[in-house]
């Protein structure tokens, strides 16, 4: 790569500072060599926006979003809240630069549907932060798969379990609100379960069932300008619009099926992805708990006296490693931080070539028709197939 891309980030809360993190490090390549100019924060808080900036070497810092979308950038990389993605992003494809921006890209399968449409539109390349397929060890897991390690997959299993927000005084923010957020566990943490199982095992075809449970119903309101899980000491509440436990089934289009759970207050696990896969040759199992490792279980790679799952760590063997890992050895472990590294090296290799990502936006309408279809379930009790894009 010869020239630097120019790189402006939108948004400077939580998921525009791992953005951050994953564009400072992601010339920690070797396998290609990536060149950043980390050049502009943008944030209408603009302390926060100077703050994240001075944190990770970003050249300057502004409050004028529509002044970055306007400038000589050439990535924008957009973090926002849920319902601010259907005002920004459009003017972000419209600017003809290339495009990186957070799941989920909408609230709804509709306002999916019409952002793929002018990402798709646009000459630029495009891309979804999906960013627990790249981990080394749940990617090595569905490259076993789809090698048929363990056969044809016959079941499978998929959780994403988090604890952020099991304080009942944990400030009322927009990840609250059905209408702003667009789903609460089943959207907020299920985009990344449903992304991994289909990355794993395939396209879901059908929502059986989905319970969805509001259990914590009333919230304080938060302060003007927080930011995170934090609690808020306000007396005033509000309601919860949206799901604080999701648990879907489904059938998968290979004809597996499956199950999803979900949770934001599972108290004493604060952050677990997890998938398992069986298949008539054996089985599968990553959990991100434990990101530097995967399971895998063979029918018939030993004599029975001494077969049994095997725990596999991860090293340069695995997808991604070589490039995110802060030693080139097996077992020195990888984990959140260096999937968003990945992540982001991806998108620039991406842009660097001109060929389009494997996360686009379409990726990001194949999971949300999944969260619609467990919505409209929900609501009816009845079964309901998920629209393929």
């Amino acid at each position: 790569m010869s020239t630097a891309i120019k790189v402006g980030i939108i948004g400077a809360g939580m998921a525009g500072q791992a953005h951050a993190f994953g564009y400072r490090n992601a010339m920690m390549s070797v396998s290609a060599p990536i060149s950043v100019e980390l050049d502009t924060i943008a944030d209408p808080n603009l302390a926060l926006a100077q703050s994240v900036a001075d944190r990770y070497g970003f050249r300057r810092a502004i409050a004028d979003v529509d002044a970055l979308i306007a400038s000589d950038v050439d990535v924008l990389s957009i973090a926002l809240p849920n319902f601010l993605h259907s005002e920004i992003l459009p003017k972000a494809l419209a600017s003809g630069k290339h495009v990186f921006a957070e799941k989920p890209i909408g609230r709804t399968p509709e306002e999916s549907a019409r952002l793929q449409q002018l990402a798709e539109a646009s000459s630029a390349v495009t891309g979804v932060g999906f960013s627990f397929r790249r981990l080394p060890g749940l990617a090595a897991l569905a490259g076993a798969v789809a090698d048929g390690a363990i056969g044809d997959v016959h079941t499978v299993r998929a959780w994403y379990y988090a604890d952020y927000a099991a304080d009942p005084a944990g400030a009322l923010s927009w990840r609250y609100s059905q209408e702003q957020a667009g789903g609460g566990a089943l959207l907020d943490i299920g985009a990344h379960a449903i992304d991994a199982v289909q990355f794993v095992a395939g396209a879901i075809s059908t929502v059986t069932n989905a319970t969805l449970r509001t259990i914590i119903t009333q919230r304080p309101k938060a302060a003007q300008g927080a930011i995170g899980h934090g609690a808020s000491a306000s007396t005033e509440t509000g309601p919860v619009t949206n799901d604080d436990i999701a648990l879907l089934t489904a059938s998968f289009a290979s004809g597996a099926i499956g199950q999803i759970a979900l949770s934001r207050i599972a108290s004493g696990t604060p952050n677990s992805l997890g998938v398992e896969v069986y298949g008539l040759g054996g089985s599968a199992s990553f959990d991100s708990i434990s990101a530097g490792e995967f399971h895998l279980f063979q029918n018939d790679v030993a004599e029975a006296a001494f077969n049994g799952p095997r725990r596999v760590f991860t090293g340069p063997a695995h997808p991604y490693f070589t490039d995110v890992a802060a030693m080139p050895g097996a077992g020195v472990g990888t984990g959140y931080a260096e999937a968003f590294t990945a992540e982001i090296q991806q998108f620039l290799r991406s842009v660097d070539s001109g060929t389009a990502m494997d996360t686009d936006f379409a990726t990001a309408t194949r999971m949300m028709n999944v969260v619609g279809a467990a919505l409209e379930s929900s609501r009816t009790g009845r079964a309901v197939d998920v629209v393929t894009v």
